[in-house]
């Protein structure tokens, strides 16, 4: 099982600084990518979406390249670089009235901004390599995660399970309760001169009105499929989901059948686990 979520980030010195590659995905019904990058002009952003598209199916994801200074150099000034570029800006602005402060400032902004951006050359492949690197490490990030969330979403359909097994058993006594209740009743009406087709029908009515035995039955086996889902290869996010949404239509009539106290409490409690089970289940692939 695979999470939608994950994080992987791949580093490597280039020319004494540090590229940075990281790729971060959460939550989406499609997928949706966008690549940052302080080296627009030497992306092959094609080639890269192609890859990422290869590998993550589903998910919002964001692609990072940036080129970082390795801090021995970060503090550094190239005396004769600074003067040279100071030169130039003030050569631009000779005939307008700027202060050499001024200059200097805007000297400072372009240098840094040149030492951050850096004309430099890095090959399709170096690139690609390494945006595979960190494709892969939020794979298995989101692989760990989808392991997490199965154990999760296990935990909580035994937990349905056991409350169902629960309500078996009270139905069976419930049963019994109301064929007394009823069998009381039909003994005090016996006086009485009414329609016994009519009152037959009216009983069956009632009984088919409270009656669960097919909600258990359906319910059991949406319990059932889920689990066999579970163990199940490949993206099953949006199975699970159709399955929640079937359990929980059962859970439902169940307790609007039933005006039994346990019945009902162990119908809250399927609920509550059920909740669970849908917030996690937007998460899985």
């Amino acid at each position: 099982m695979q999470s939608m979520t994950g994080y992987g980030l791949f580093s490597s010195k280039y020319e004494g600084s540090i590229l940075e590659f990281e790729v971060k995905s959460i939550n989406s019904k499609f997928l949706d990518l966008n690549i940052k990058s302080n080296l627009d002009s030497i992306i092959p952003e094609k080639e890269i979406r192609k890859l990422v598209k290869d590998k993550i199916e589903r998910g919002k994801v964001e692609v990072g390249i940036n080129l970082l200074n390795s801090k021995n150099d970060q503090n550094k000034i190239d005396k004769k670089e600074f003067n040279k570029l100071f030169k130039q800006i003030k050569g631009m602005v000779d005939s307008i009235k700027i202060s050499d402060e001024t200059i200097l400032n805007n000297t400072f902004l372009i240098y840094e901004k040149k030492q951050n951006f850096p004309n430099i050359k890095i090959s399709k492949k170096n690139i690609l390599d390494n945006v595979m690197n960190a494709v892969e490490k939020c794979m298995n990030s989101r692989f760990d995660e989808g392991k997490s969330i199965k154990k999760d979403l296990l935990k909580n359909i035994n937990e349905i399970s056991k409350s169902l097994n629960l309500i078996k058993k009270l139905d069976k006594k419930r049963a019994i309760e109301k064929r007394k209740k009823i069998e009381s009743q039909l003994n005090k009406l016996k006086s009485l001169k009414i329609d016994e087709l009519r009152l037959e029908q009216e009983i069956f009515y009632f009984l088919d009105k409270i009656d669960i035995n097919e909600e258990i039955t359906r319910l059991t086996k949406h319990i059932s499929l889920f689990k066999k889902t579970l163990k199940e290869r490949g993206p099953h996010g949006k199975k699970i989901n159709f399955i929640s949404q079937e359990l929980g239509r059962e859970i439902n009539t169940i307790g609007a059948k039933c005006n039994d106290f346990d019945i009902q409490s162990n119908t809250i409690k399927m609920k509550t686990n059920l909740e669970k089970i849908k917030e996690e289940s937007f998460n899985i692939l």
